[in-house]
């Protein structure tokens, strides 16, 4: 099955950059089309289709693509198009079963196939609903689908022509997943692929999103991740022994990350505050990297953060 990931990404990449490009590359049936003003020169694997171009550039193709005069002032508004770029780039992946966003600075990837393929889009159209990766099926009628009702006082127009973010992408009210529940099209949430650890506590804890788009916390157990052979893996540490499973993809959110590892590497741990050289992971290892801090100023920020959203009221609703 071949995939397309579509990835605008305005700004300079973080340091790890070279990881997530090497976690990417052992994907051969998955192409990554990448749009951006970071010229710095990288070690591009084979699956990656470079496109230099500004902000402003790639507004402007957005822009001949509709009869009505669109915002996107600045990267914050990238994510709302997001599930549109089957629509927008449809020349670009006319060859392709699938296509899908990601998040670029914040996220190491696994198996796509192990997780993504034929009989995965049996049974849906569109998989998973966050942000940092989902993955459509690439069909002219799928592609047209954010135009749809919203179910809320705003339609597609309203949020492409506003210069605030209504998190389209996502779980908001009115955004693209809330869409296909109120049409009943056919989503996989696929929470079990999907290592998406929260920002809000420095050890990792994992975030699922229930059948009523709601984000929970299923486990506090100790863990940490590997990258390993082309693959992700969880370890976690319950009731005393290591328990292992594989994912598609880890996302680690708002997390300043310190590289211990040659940036060639494809193979090594992911703790809570960086990269570190991989070892066999035991209790003890798990243990090492896996301590809950009481203080943790990036939840403080996040706080913060609502507070603001919440007394300018700037949502665009």
């Amino acid at each position: 099955m071949k995939i397309a990931f579509l990835c605008p990404y305005f700004g300079t990449f973080p340091k790890h950059i070279q990881l997530w490009l090497n976690s990417c590359a052992t994907n051969k049936d998955t192409t990554y089309f990448l749009f951006t003003d970071d010229k710095q020169k990288l070690n591009y694997p084979d699956n990656f289709v470079v496109k230099y171009m500004t902000l402003n550039e790639l507004k402007n193709f957005f822009q001949s693509k509709f009869n009505f005069e669109i915002s996107l002032s600045g990267v914050y508004k990238l994510g709302d198009y997001k599930p549109l770029y089957g629509y927008l780039f449809e020349d670009l992946i006319k060859d392709y079963d699938a296509w899908g966003y990601l998040d670029v600075p914040d996220e190491i990837c696994g198996d796509v196939s192990a997780f993504v393929n034929e009989k995965v889009f049996l049974k849906a159209d569109k998989l998973m609903v966050r942000g940092h990766m989902t993955i459509f099926k690439n069909t002219p009628e799928v592609n047209k689908r954010f135009m749809a009702d919203t179910g809320e006082k705003f339609n597609y127009k309203d949020i492409f022509s506003s210069e605030h973010f209504f998190n389209f992408e996502e779980i908001a009210k009115g955004s693209i997943s809330w869409i296909y529940i109120n049409n009943k099209w056919k989503m996989d949430l696929l929470n079990d692929a999907v290592a998406d650890v929260s920002g809000l506590f420095y050890d990792f804890r994992r975030s699922c999103v229930s059948e009523k788009l709601e984000y929970y916390r299923p486990s506090k157990v100790p863990s940490i991740y590997a990258r390993e052979n082309g693959k992700i893996y969880g370890y976690f540490l319950e009731n005393g022994k290591v328990i292992k499973r594989e994912y598609l993809y880890l996302h680690f959110k708002r997390r300043k990350m310190e590289i211990n590892v040659p940036l060639d590497s494809d193979q090594y741990l992911i703790v809570p505050n960086g990269f570190e050289p991989y070892t066999e992971v035991t209790a003890d290892v798990i243990k090492q990297y896996a301590k809950k801090k009481l203080f943790y100023p990036v939840f403080w920020e996040e706080v913060k953060k609502s507070i603001v959203r919440k007394c300018t009221k700037n949502n665009g609703r």
